[in-house]
Order: C-alpha cells, then structure tokens, then sequence
C-alpha cells in the first residue's frame, strides 16, 4: 500500500515539474520575433534569435510577431487627379515588423496594422495622385515610340502629329513620392515599409468614354489623310 502512494506521489510530482517546465521555456523560430510581457508591461528586450528560451513560468506572456515581410493590399479607390479627372486607384505594397516592442506598444496585431495602413497609405495615394494631373500618373517618361514611314507613304500628305503634353515626373516619381510620405507616418508603428506599388489604373466611365471617343476621332482623322 505504501509502495502504491509512494509510486503515485512521484506521478503527480513529476507531472508537476513536466508542467513547470513547459511553463518555463519556449521556442522561436527562424520566421518570427517575440516579446515577453509580465502582467501587460514588456519585460526585456525583444528575443529575435532563433532557439530555446526561458521565462516566468504563469507571470510572464509569450507574444509572437512575423520577422518574414508581409503583404498591404489596398481598396481600389476613386481619385481626382489635379486637373480635375477621376480615376480608380489600386495600390499594394510590402512591409516587416521592424521593432516588435513598438510594434506591440502600438498596434499589437498584424490586423491592427493593416488597419493603420489602410489609413496612411491610401493618404499618401489620394495626397500625391491629387497634386499632379493625369497624364502625371498614366505616362512613365515622355519617350515616343518612332516609326519609319514606307517610300509610299513618303509620297502621301503628311500627317498631322499628335501634340503630345509633356510629363514633368511620370509615374514612378510619384510613387516614389507616395512611398516616402507613408514611410514617415508608419515609422512610429515599428514597421519598415519596404515598396509601394500602384496595380492598376482605371478611368471612371465618363473618362473612359472621353478617352474612346479621341481615340476613335483620331483614327478617322489619320484615315482621311489617306
């Protein structure tokens, strides 16, 4: 009888310390970062090597945080430009969780950070696209693609070119402006906004209509020269 209290004294025992250990300790991976909080107060640095760790076993919490570089995928928005053109807007871009004790501090979930990016980087989109114009936003460069006319065509009358409006920044300037706003607002929030990047630009409909409509005035213009 004794043998048997004494077989499931050691059970309990040991359960208990299989317990206390588990409590103790804790691993991180290669892909994440974490912050040991005591009672909601950060206790320490950030632990970001990879490994087994030690802790307060029930009094100190284990906050986990992505190290690997996440993805913000904008709502497509409808902007005016500055010369008074609206068009819709789709926008992505790329971030980390630079400082995971900030990053707790100030958003504490990667959900609340999407949130918060929502707000600064369709800011920053809506600040930039509705300073400049629209051939600002559409065009890359002011380069015009050359075309060497056949001795036939040569012959013919001329036609009239196209004047063309000449682009002071293009496209990528201005998302290099967009990015450079955005990274001072989200600097506070312990994220490192690595790019910023516009999908897809599309007219409103009574632009689009607009835009048909000269495309199609100049090519009955260019067929009548013939």
């Amino acid at each position: 009888m004794n043998n048997q209290f004494k077989i499931a004294g050691g059970v309990v025992i040991g359960f208990l310390l299989l317990i206390l250990i588990l409590a103790s300790t804790y691993t991180v991976g290669e892909w994440e970062q974490v912050v040991i909080t005591q009672f909601g107060d950060p206790a320490g640095d950030p632990v970001t090597t990879a490994g087994l760790h030690f802790k307060l076993p029930f009094v100190q919490k284990v906050n986990r945080f992505e190290k690997r570089i996440l993805i913000w995928d904008g709502e497509r928005n409808q902007i005016p430009t500055d010369d008074k053109r609206f068009i819709w807007v789709d926008t992505t871009a790329r971030w980390r969780i630079s400082d995971p004790l900030k990053f707790l501090q100030s958003v504490r979930t990667v959900s609340g950070a999407q949130s918060r990016l929502d707000d600064y980087l369709d800011s920053a989109v809506r600040d930039v696209i509705g300073r400049n114009k629209l051939v600002e936003v559409v065009r890359l460069s002011n380069r015009v693609l050359d075309v060497v006319p056949s001795d036939e065509e040569q012959d013919q009358s001329p036609v009239e070119k196209e004047v063309r409006e000449e682009i002071g920044k293009g496209r990528n300037r201005l998302v290099e402006e967009m990015l450079s706003t955005a990274v001072k607002k989200v600097d506070d929030l312990g994220i490192e906004l690595i790019d910023l990047r516009i999908k897809r630009i599309n007219y409103v409909e009574s632009v689009r209509q607009s835009v048909y409509q000269r495309m199609i005035s100049e090519r009955q213009r260019i067929a009548e020269q013939y």
